[in-house]
């Protein structure tokens, strides 16, 4: 009964701690400009999980495609993720921003690579140490 019952604790706890919060915001092919349709989503997804947690900071990822990482390609990147930030700063003030930017092969993508990433870490997230299981030897 207890291993059935610490099994059912661990679980719980382990899809509290794998939530990720995070917005993925879509550029034109080529493009490094934050449509303003973008950041309206970007805006609204922010009313919606500004009550979930507190927020220590948050990380911005450009990204571009290639086959070669040529220097405008990361360049691209570097100017997707400046303007995500840009517009993340604007909108949620106080909070650190990391940014960075990569090149990803075609391959590697299953989108049109056009993109970058906002994730929002949690400064008060549920404990995500594992329930200890009885008799059990990690």
């Amino acid at each position: 009964m207890s291993l059935v019952l610490a099994l059912t604790l661990a679980s719980a706890n382990a899809q509290g701690c794998s939530r990720v919060i995070q917005i993925t915001l879509d550029f034109q092919e080529d493009s490094a400009q934050l449509e303003s349709k973008q950041i309206l989503r970007l805006a609204r997804w922010l009313v919606d999980v500004r009550g979930l947690f507190q927020y220590g900071d948050a990380d911005v990822e450009g990204v571009a495609v290639g086959n070669e990482a040529g220097k405008d390609r990361k360049e691209l990147a570097r100017r997707r993720a400046d303007a995500a930030a840009s517009a993340l700063k604007n909108l949620l003030q106080g909070v650190p921003i990391h940014s960075s930017s990569n090149v990803y092969p075609t391959d590697f993508i299953r989108s049109s690579g056009n993109y970058a990433v906002v994730q929002l870490n949690p400064v008060n997230a549920p404990d995500c140490s594992p329930v200890p299981i009885p008799g059990f030897r990690y």
